[in-house]
């Protein structure tokens, strides 16, 4: 359920997948270290709110974001980033 289930063809088509990460059957996955926010094993959700949860097994970590500004981009913005990166280090 958590583990990447997308093609190498289908994540080539979606395109708006950001790079490092794929798709499971319970959310998104990393399949890939893009940055210390992408983990390989990490699987979670970010919504159009922007909210978002993550788990990572290899450390034991969950991170959860709750907001209420809607997406308008597919590249989060910085203040995501941050937290991304801040919640992967600890």
């Amino acid at each position: 359920m958590t583990r990447d289930h997308t093609t190498e063809a289908r994540r080539e088509i979606g395109k708006l997948f950001p790079e490092g990460r794929s798709w499971g059957f319970g959310g998104a996955a990393d399949i890939s270290t893009i940055d210390p926010s992408n983990v390989p094993g990490r699987y979670g959700w970010v919504g159009g709110a922007r909210v978002s949860a993550h788990i990572v097994p290899s450390t034991v970590t969950v991170t959860i974001l709750l907001t209420r500004r809607a997406a308008d981009s597919p590249v989060p913005p910085r203040w995501t980033r941050d937290f991304r990166r801040n919640g992967a280090d600890g």
